[in-house]
């Protein structure tokens, strides 16, 4: 067999050409050949879309549009019946890995029973698992470190992260399925797989892959009769027969892809795989239109470069605020559908904070009756279940105080009316009710008869409606033969879903997903369906990994505190034609006419750059100096972010608008991010203030 690869700068058709060559495949009359498409988790929708919109084919049954996790599960997780971790349950399972290994912790002894820890130490073992390291590698990446006085802490820090990966392995071995560590385990199901051998393998959409990942990629390429990987590189700027890593620039645009192609160059010749002619891709169709856009793509990081004159194709606005930049874009897309003819998929909206614009995308695009879809995960940490099940169990647990109460009566899952919420809450303000007053079988007359403004017997027949199912729980939690005030995660979980059912949470949940469906709101739909199985799976998890093991109330209102804060669920666009609002990273869509770029500030673009790992750049440079490779340090994302800009301004072909706030929600001055530098000195007077976007 051999590998190809398909080379070319953004915009020169690489995607266009896998597809265009999987349709011709799958239009061969006899054919049975299998065929696989590998991308990115966020890309496959987008990719089986593509494929689909050829009107020659109507369906297909011999081509897989796979992710990595997806074809890990298709090689081996589906032939099991061990439980599969999700990231939440190898959190839970690392948090009672640190509580019962606390004596023996080195560093983390202090904060082992924080399940912000279990966050942290979770992450890190993944990002062990995904560039395939284990327990020995660590031993001998100790070994390295203790020969540098000053790598004192760092030995002391992977000496606590060794002990936590060994323990994890052994507790899940036999019982749970990781599918970080289940990518290295499939390699070995490569050549067994039918859809597999002997099949077309394209590759497409990677800027990089990790150790895990090429691991996998090498077993497929020895079992394919072909495969062609497409990269976004210049062909020009390396040598394509020998690359040499030495040679590359560090600063380059395409710093990352040519560093990925050396690594494939180096697999391939390691496997003794021929290596055809590449496909080099040097004319940027997507700009055909738009030489403005043909202009910036080749231009925009150059130092010194010809300008080109101003166009209305390419704006760089300068807003007031967030608020302003949204309205404008609306009023933007609104102009593009009407006066252009475009369509609202031709339009994408990319914002790096999405979580700091989205509210504004919503409230305006809404106003605006503008279509969109925001491509991002949801958090589920705002369900009104959620606000219920923590909410009391904060009550329950920590001494009845109103406020926990209260949020409980909000969250619009208890049978009792909202007037008499307010009643209630009223005259707790008025007399400061305490815990203990909450949890006192004395009737409540604090207004006194001489008091009109409160009907006290009105209110403690609510009160007593509040608190019965409250004190009931309170007394399952806590029995009176139980001095140690300890519990078993099975009666725990069995205690909430008892209470819960008996408030009618599910039934609530099925007729809002019934009222949702009526007004056509199938987003709302989706999230209901999917929620209650993943708060299931949640407290299946929590049974499984503390099977047999006694904790306080507390403890599992920590853990599950942590585990809601990290439930989030994932949407696909419920129709076709509406504005994609996501990310660059996720904003994958080949037929974008027009793109704007919000909140383009030093800072926020193209990527935020953030650290909350246990492992500080210090720890990771020197681990990389012992020839024991991670994740990316902060120096090597700070570099990566040129390329991701250039890929946030070749999204469009035809039109391009960046914006950035002056002030943030706050007032305080925001600096632009110095890519819109590199983009005005293409051009001739792009900047635009814009001051009444209000009026």
């Amino acid at each position: 067999m051999a590998v190809q690869f398909i080379l070319g700068r953004s915009g020169t058709g690489k995607t266009s050409c896998c597809i265009r060559a999987i349709v011709g495949a799958l239009l061969e009359p006899v054919d049975e050949q299998p065929l696989i498409l590998l991308v990115p988790e966020q890309a496959t929708y987008q990719a089986e879309r593509a494929i689909l919109s050829d009107k020659r084919i109507a369906g297909y049954n011999r081509l897989r549009v796979l992710s990595f996790d997806r074809l890990q599960f298709l090689l081996s997780g589906k032939n099991t019946a061990r439980p599969q971790l999700s990231r939440i349950g190898r959190q839970m399972i690392v948090h009672r890995i640190l509580r019962d290994s606390k004596s023996k912790l080195k560093i983390f002894e202090s904060s082992a029973n924080r399940p912000g820890l279990g966050r942290q130490m979770a992450e890190t073992i993944a990002e062990l698992h995904q560039y395939a390291k284990t327990p020995d590698d660590i031993d001998q990446l100790l070994g390295e470190l203790q020969k540098d006085e000053r790598n004192s802490l760092a030995v002391l820090k992977f000496a606590d992260i060794g002990l936590i990966l060994k323990e994890y392995l052994k507790f899940i071995e036999g019982r749970f399925i990781d599918p970080d560590i289940q990518l290295n385990r499939a390699c070995g199901a490569v050549a067994k797989a039918d859809f597999v051998k002997g099949a077309k393998l394209w590759v497409d959409g990677f800027a990089g892959f990790t150790t895990a990942e090429l691991a996998i990629l090498a077993e497929l390429l020895k079992v394919v009769a072909d495969a062609k990987i497409a990269l976004c590189l210049d062909p020009s700027n390396i040598d394509l027969s020998n690359p040499d890593a030495e040679k590359l620039d560090p600063v380059g645009i395409f710093g990352p892809t040519e560093r990925t192609y050396i690594a494939l160059i180096e697999l391939i010749k390691k496997c003794k795989l021929r290596l055809a002619e590449p496909i080099i891709l040097d004319e940027a169709v997507r700009f055909s239109s738009c030489p403005q856009l043909a202009h910036i793509e080749r231009n925009a990081f150059k130092l010194e470069t010809s300008k080109i004159p101003a166009a209305d194709n390419i704006r760089i606005i300068s807003a007031p605020n967030g608020r302003a930049e949204v309205q404008f874009v609306a009023r933007q897309i609104l102009e593009l559908v009407k006066e252009k003819d475009y369509r609202y998929r031709d339009i994408a909206v990319i914002a790096s904070d999405i979580d700091g614009y989205q509210h504004y995308i919503r409230a305006y695009f809404d106003d605006y009756e503008i279509p969109f879809f925001i491509d991002k995960r949801k958090p589920l940490n705002q369900h009104a279940a959620i606000q219920l099940i923590c909410s009391v169990l904060q009550a329950v647990t920590g001494g009845f105080f109103s406020s926990d109460i209260f949020a409980y009566l909000k969250a619009d899952l208890v049978p009792i009316e909202r007037r008499d919420v307010d009643v209630l809450e009223n005259y707790c303000l008025a007399f400061g009710i305490s815990g203990d007053d909450w949890q006192s079988e004395k009737k409540w007359d604090f207004a006194g008869e001489e008091n009109g403004d409160f009907d006290e017997e009105r209110i403690n027949k609510i009160r007593l409606k509040v608190s019965g199912p409250l004190l009931e729980l309170r007394d399952r939690l806590y029995t009176g033969d139980n001095p140690a005030k300890t519990i078993r995660a099975e009666e725990f979980t069995r205690i909430i879903f008892d209470f819960i059912d008996g408030l009618g949470v599910r039934e609530r949940i099925r007729s809002w997903v019934g009222e949702a469906a009526e007004r056509k709101d199938y987003t709302a739909v989706d999230e209901h369906l999917q929620f209650y199985d993943k708060l299931v799976d949640i407290f299946d998890e929590l049974v499984e990994v503390f099977a047999g093991q006694e904790m306080s109330c507390e403890d599992y209102v920590a853990i599950l505190d942590s585990a809601f804060s990290q439930l989030t669920l994932a949407f696909i666009p419920p129709t076709l034609d509406q504005v994609l609002v996501g990310s660059i990273e996720r904003s994958r869509h080949p037929d974008l006419k027009a793109v704007f770029l919000v909140g383009a500030t030093q800072r926020q673009f193209p990527v935020p750059v953030s650290f909350d790992s246990i492992l500080s750049e210090d720890d990771r440079s020197a681990a990389e100096s012992a020839d024991f490779p991670l994740a990316a340090t902060a120096s090597q994302m700070l570099a990566e972010r040129q390329y991701l800009a250039y890929i946030a301004f070749t999204r469009p072909s035809e039109f391009l608008c960046v914006t950035y706030p002056s002030a943030d929600d706050k007032g305080s001055a925001m600096v632009r991010s110095q890519f819109i530098d590199n983009l005005e000195s293409l051009k001739e007077k792009i900047i635009q203030p814009l001051m009444n976007i209000c009026s």
